[in-house]
């Protein structure tokens, strides 16, 4: 690790090494043939199991993801498959079956919540949300172009007739084209459903499953989806297993992968990781396991772990230990191990530190101090005896996002301190201990 020195009066303050807490070791289960979704909390653990297939269209109730419509892709195209038959309203009554041998397949984007299927439809508008386009005076998308969705063998017609942006409520005409039936819904961000990144619809029963926890309460979800990374297959859209990342708005999870080098070297070179967390939900994903066709058994290799800022910003590093399996008997369930980065969480919403960490304590050679800054800034960091003398003292200037500092206290007596850092919204007090 390259360590970057920074001038303190008196000492030094040098680029920091964190410090971890114990693994702890968890599992997850997706039931025999991964037929479920998990939605997990890296504080909390498990937080919902829900059956994969209870629904067919998921429409976004957070503007941070904008007018996204997702497909339900957890058992691929052979579950909910989207057509984009460049058809638009005065057409409804025109849509048949044979619509579907000359229309575009439409598939979710696992790179962010705000493109789904139904956004998969390319234009220069940059109003456009694919199935509509955002009118500025009247503040709504008005729907332009009908879908055919093969919805667990159902093929519907599916039109947007709008989505109001201020109050996120949806409203859609649906129309079963075999059966020749038709419905209009509105689907509303009402009391239950407020916290949510999606409201799950089924189009057959005509109804929201109400699926999905608070946004607040998990960080990742295990769960079926579809891909175009290259290492998935020779085809694109390919359908895998793996873990997405609640990477809603500016307090969503962020994650860096350190790979192919061992967990406890990643973490003593963890600024080299922090400093690239990424919002791309797919960034745990699936190719942490290799299917070996010698043995036609999943290896998981121990060469990689994950840093990952869980949505309280709170630091984790987690590393996967085994997957049994996507198919079969005994299949879906996956262990791993998570340690927590030992940060603390700044209250006061007003501060320009998120989080921070003093570790460790006590401490014999150094005293670590990891500041998470909202954006760039200037602090005096003043380290104090426990009768409020000032033993050392500096001006540090904090950049956006993680930084971090080694104070070196070898020559300083036994005894108890204060580290004291106050800037413009900042203002941290710390007690810390030396014992050589």
């Amino acid at each position: 690790m390259k360590r970057k020195i920074t001038g303190f009066i008196g000492a030094m303050l040098i680029g920091m090494g964190m410090q971890a807490q114990n693994w702890v070791n968890d599992t997850i289960s997706m039931g025999t043939s991964s037929i479920n979704d998990v939605y997990y909390s890296l504080a909390n653990g498990t937080v919902r199991t829900e059956g994969n297939k209870n629904w067919h269209l998921g429409f976004s109730l957070s503007i941070a993801d904008s007018a996204a419509v997702w497909a339900n892709h957890n058992a691929s195209n052979s579950f909910v498959k989207v057509y984009n038959i460049h058809k638009d309203s005065s057409q409804w009554s025109t849509v048949t079956l044979n619509d579907t041998l000359t229309a575009a397949l439409c598939y979710n984007n696992d790179k962010g919540w705000y493109q789904g299927a139904l956004n998969d439809v390319y234009s220069t508008d940059i109003f456009n949300y694919g199935w509509g386009t955002y009118d500025q005076s009247t503040h709504k998308i008005l729907g332009d172009s009908i879908f055919i969705v093969k919805a667990n063998g159902v093929f519907y017609k599916v039109f947007i007739n709008e989505l109001d942006a201020v109050t996120m409520n949806w409203a859609i005409s649906v129309g079963d084209i075999v059966a020749n039936t038709s419905y209009v819904d509105t689907i509303k961000k009402q009391v239950g459903f407020t916290n949510r990144l999606f409201a799950y619809y089924d189009l057959a029963a005509q109804k929201d499953t109400n699926r999905e926890p608070e946004i607040a309460t998990w960080d990742i979800l295990f769960t079926r989806y579809t891909t175009d990374d290259p290492t998935s297959g020779q085809n694109p859209h390919n359908n895998v297993l793996g873990v997405l990342a609640n990477s809603n708005g500016s307090s969503g999870v962020r994650v860096a992968r350190a790979n192919m080098i061992l967990e406890d070297d990643a973490l003593a070179d963890y600024n080299t990781y922090l400093a690239s967390l990424s919002p791309v939900i797919s960034s745990v994903g699936f190719n942490w396991k290799t299917f070996d066709l010698v043995s036609f058994t999943y290896f998981v290799e121990d060469s990689n772990s994950y840093f990952i800022k869980d949505r309280n910003g709170i630091y984790y590093q987690l590393q996967f230990t085994g997957f049994s399996g996507i198919n079969g008997p005994g299949s879906g369930t996956t262990s791993f191990r998570k340690r927590l980065l030992a940060p603390v969480n700044v209250n006061d919403v007003n501060s320009l530190v998120a989080t921070y960490s003093v570790s460790p304590v006590p401490a014999s050679s150094y005293i670590d101090i990891m500041m998470d800054s909202k954006a760039e800034g200037f602090v005096t960091m003043s380290l104090l005896d426990m009768q409020g003398r000032i033993v050392r003292t500096a001006s540090i200037s904090l950049k956006q996002g993680v930084n971090g500092y080694t104070l070196p206290v070898s020559q300083l007596p036994n005894g108890n301190y204060l580290i004291n850092i106050q800037g413009k919204q900042v203002k941290l007090t710390q007690k810390v201990s030396v014992a050589h």
